[in-house]
């Protein structure tokens, strides 16, 4: 059956497509994972869903309290999520490559860019997923995005990035 993990970021307190995405998977998802810049405060948050919510500080989120990054584990996978923005994800993976190693994470969630990304790095066994921005979209064209990670039973990682 495996399980399925909505992942948005950088909606900077807009709730309309962020609504849309919880609408879109209600009652299919097993997990809410945020990867900052909400703007809302992190109980907020915990209010819109029935399953467990996993969150990143942003650098704009002036409300949140707890840390500022979050790990957890599904289906036999160790999972990071970050903002990004501590490890220089304008200018590359490396930095947030190198904090997953040593925590041992093989799934990777960050936002700050505004640009969707999924890179698997086979050697290290890790994959990095940015669901780009739901809001305030930085690629071309501007497309406001969110992602839905399917874990399958046989271990298999499966991505889906939506376009609204």
């Amino acid at each position: 059956m495996g399980k399925k993990i909505l992942v948005v970021s950088d909606n900077h307190g807009s709730m309309d497509n962020l609504t849309i995405a919880l609408d879109y998977m209600k009652g299919q998802m097993d997990a809410l994972v945020h990867c900052g810049d909400s703007e809302f405060p992190p109980k907020m948050l915990r209010n819109l869903v029935d399953c467990p919510v996993y969150l990143a500080e942003g650098n704009c989120d002036y409300y949140f309290t707890g840390d500022s990054e979050d790990i957890f584990e599904i289906e036999g996978h160790v999972c990071f999520v970050t903002h990004g923005n501590r490890y220089g994800v304008n200018w590359g993976e490396d930095e947030l490559l190198d904090k997953a190693l040593e925590m041992g994470a093989d799934l990777v969630f960050y936002g700050h860019t505004h640009v969707p990304a999924y890179h698997v790095y086979e050697e290290e066994g890790v994959t990095v997923f940015n669901p780009g921005s739901i809001a305030q979209p930085r690629q071309y064209p501007p497309v406001p995005s969110f992602l839905v990670v399917e874990l399958k039973d046989d271990g298999e990682v499966e991505p889906h990035f939506y376009k609204l």
